[in-house]
């Protein structure tokens, strides 16, 4: 009886049925509501292979990761059914993987453990109240399975061992992590029921879109739904991954084990508090400053601060790629590169950038579309010249910017595009020049 009350004082007005062990058919659904809070501990381990094209053959290389992530949620808002809108406090937020032989840490800074997720028609979205989140630090909120899908796994009404349920589009875009769902044959079913638990599975395929690349999963799942307490408490998901080359990231053939534990908290944490909630923006209109990402160069030459249109696809010591996805289609390319450094108050000649950009390696310019020296917002020398021509014989138009700042320190971007995405692209290319900041003055 007292695991009872607490289950009523844990889910506020949403009173638990209660369990009758004889019962031939139990009730398993969850009904999401805003003030719902929970603790998750998730582990992720995953195996397999990364392919690469190098000239014209592929490339096998071992792809391994492991995750860990602990956070405290509290619902928001509710639609469809399913958590919307929720607020997450990371206490672990860790990934560590092995490419090949090259091995990448990750992890979430203090300062940024405050997160919000939204699921959406197009897929889900996160940021941070307190401001930009670096592309990796986003990736390591959002690539882990996302338990707003939780109560889309259910049947929401009572079953008997061995009945089964479909689920729902909704449910498998959110714990897919698809941008859109193409097929969807995943079946759930009541496999056992003792001491008050019930055991479910969950097996099938789905296919749907992630960042413009097909993603295909073969995926058997168990979970434990506590019949007192009316909600899931467990669930262990593995799923056969086949993702195809995408405009921002290879092929790769991987299998994906997560672990997921879930525990109902009676009240939000103290990071949960409507206190430490009160500037996340209540519609859907959010601040650039919690939306846009962050990168910084390693070397401290200059930081960027842009649009999450744009994907960080590569990096060397000079060189930082970027390319612009819109509803998963490739738009146009961006190349940074941290440009030598003139005096303070002066800047490289527009002749010599010039003759630098006409010298660019596959690059042929047939027509001159704009050559002019300009100033940025904030009263940067800006240079910038566009043209159209071929790239390695293919037909583009490119936009090069020569930006310095007042201490001398300069940054080149090079933007390619296909002349039929001019329209597309618009002025997003300038606003990333302008979005470069050069450190201040020691």
């Amino acid at each position: 009886m007292l695991r009872l009350v607490m289950a009523l004082v844990a889910g506020g007005l949403h009173a638990p049925t209660v369990y009758a062990p004889n019962a031939p058919t139990v009730t398993l659904a969850e009904t999401p509501a805003a003030g719902d809070n929970f603790h998750y501990h998730l582990e992720l381990d995953l195996g397999g292979t990364m392919i690469i094209v190098q000239e014209g053959a592929k490339q096998e290389l071992r792809l391994e990761a492991k995750a860990r992530h602990v956070f405290r949620e509290r619902t928001l808002a509710v639609a469809d059914g399913l958590p919307a809108r929720s607020a997450r406090h990371y206490t672990d937020a860790v990934a560590s993987a092995v490419v090949d032989v090259e091995k990448i840490n990750r992890t979430l800074p203090a300062d940024r453990r405050l997160v919000v997720t939204l699921r959406r028609p197009e897929g889900l979205f996160c940021f941070c109240p307190a401001g930009p989140l670096t592309r990796d630090e986003l990736d390591l909120v959002t690539e882990h399975f996302n338990p707003q899908g939780l109560a889309g796994l259910l049947p929401g009404k009572a079953v008997k061992v061995g009945d089964t349920w479909n689920l729902s589009p909704a449910a498998v875009q959110t714990v897919c992590l698809f941008d859109g769902v193409v097929k969807n044959d995943l079946t759930g079913k009541l496999t056992s029921v003792a001491n008050g638990q019930a055991t479910f599975s969950i097996e099938g395929t789905a296919e749907g879109l992630e960042h413009g690349a097909v993603v295909k999963l073969a995926i058997t799942a168990t979970g434990t739904f506590d019949l007192v307490a009316q909600h899931l408490t467990a669930l262990t998901w593995k799923q056969k991954d086949h993702r195809e080359q995408g405009p921002i990231a290879p092929a790769s053939r991987v299998d994906v084990t997560v672990t997921l534990k879930r525990q109902r908290l009676a009240h939000p944490p103290q990071e949960l508090e409507d206190a430490a909630l009160a500037n996340i923006p209540a519609g859907n209109s959010i601040p650039a400053a919690m939306t846009h990402l962050r990168y910084d160069d390693p070397h401290g030459r200059y930081t960027l601060v842009y649009a999450r249109d744009w994907h960080i696809t590569g990096q060397t010591d000079q060189h930082l790629i970027l390319r612009l996805l819109e509803r998963g289609e490739f738009l146009a390319q961006a190349t940074v590169l941290a440009w030598k450094k003139a005096a303070p108050g002066q800047h490289t000649p527009a002749d010599e950038f010039k003759k630098a950009v006409n010298t660019t390696p596959g690059w042929v310019a047939k027509r001159l579309l704009e050559d002019i020296e300009t100033t940025t917002a904030d009263g940067r020398w800006l240079y910038k010249i566009v043209a159209e021509g071929t790239s390695d014989n293919v037909p583009v138009i490119q936009r090069f910017y020569l930006l310095a700042g007042p201490q001398g320190d300069q940054v080149a971007l090079t933007v390619a595009l296909k002349p039929e995405q001019v329209k597309a692209v618009g002025s997003r290319d300038r606003e990333l020049v302008e979005a470069i900041r050069f450190p201040a003055q020691k």
